[in-house]
């Protein structure tokens, strides 16, 4: 028997049309659950570490799922023993190489799913 991967639920990622939704949406979450707003680029805005809300749609249905795991790589090999596939694309490493972030090829239940550290 193999030793089963830990998975910890990192953030939820919620699609949004576009700024002024994402941060409507930011500033709804923050007064709702006492957080505070976070990390904003391009793309997304954090409601504390719990919520990248994000300033489109481009994955996932409804947005996505990000997992932390202490290694990612073994995470891969389990999941491919699964059946699941990789988004190649996505795959971001460290210094030395190992892969750090990847994510899934499939959507779950209309989410996208990324591994990280």
């Amino acid at each position: 028997m193999t030793n089963k991967i830990p998975y910890k639920l990192k953030h939820v990622g919620i699609n949004c049309e576009n700024e002024k939704e994402a941060k409507q949406l930011v500033s709804l979450l923050c007064s709702l659950f006492d957080l505070e707003t976070g990390n904003e680029n391009d793309t997304h805005i954090f409601a504390s570490g719990l919520f990248e809300v994000m300033k489109n749609s481009k994955r996932g249905k409804h947005g996505h799922i990000a997992l932390q795991t202490p290694d990612v790589e073994l995470a891969m090999a389990d999941l491919a023993r699964k059946g699941i596939s990789f988004q190649e694309d996505t795959i971001r490493r460290n210094a030395d190489g190992k892969i750090i972030f990847v994510y899934l090829k499939e959507d779950i239940g209309g989410f996208s799913f990324h591994l990280t550290e």
